[in-house]
């Protein structure tokens, strides 16, 4: 909707060719989620790993952009704490009553990392960025899910 409000005639088209393959299918694994109800792995997916690659990359460029992209970054960053917090929140007292939801979680993160990490890779390889710098934020992705308790 806001893509068209913008002027794009055909957002879905635009996002199918200018987006990730990788993406593409983490899209539509998050809506296929979404459609089935299935509120807690679809929490996950959008507001732990989707925000917290977010997070990392946005976190990873206000360290070296110039003082105006800086201070858009870290409005940015500051939603992306928003984002990860109510689905930690959310999740938390999900899992706190029914803790069979943390292994359906483990599968979901096992079936949606490998797309996060491959979206990573094809969009840094695309802008040019070194090897190690992309390692070092799909590391940083990792951790901050592993330090939600979701490895």
């Amino acid at each position: 909707h806001r893509l068209r409000e913008l002027g794009v005639a055909h957002p879905e088209q635009e996002m199918e060719q200018r987006a990730s393959r990788s993406l593409q299918l983490f899209r539509r694994r998050l809506l296929e989620l979404v459609a089935s109800r299935d509120w807690e792995a679809a929490i996950f997916a959008q507001n732990v790993i989707l925000e917290a690659l977010e997070f990392a990359v946005f976190h990873s460029h206000a360290q070296t952009a110039d003082p105006i992209t800086r201070e858009v970054l870290l409005g940015i960053i500051k939603d992306e704490r928003r984002h990860i917090g109510f689905g930690e929140n959310e999740l938390g007292r999900r899992l706190a009553s029914s803790p069979h939801i943390r292994a359906r979680l483990g599968q979901t993160r096992k079936e949606l990392d490998h797309l996060i990490l491959d979206a990573l890779e094809e969009t840094t390889k695309n802008i040019g960025m070194p090897r190690d710098e992309q390692e070092r934020l799909g590391r940083t992705y990792l951790e901050s899910v592993e330090r939600l308790g979701f490895s």
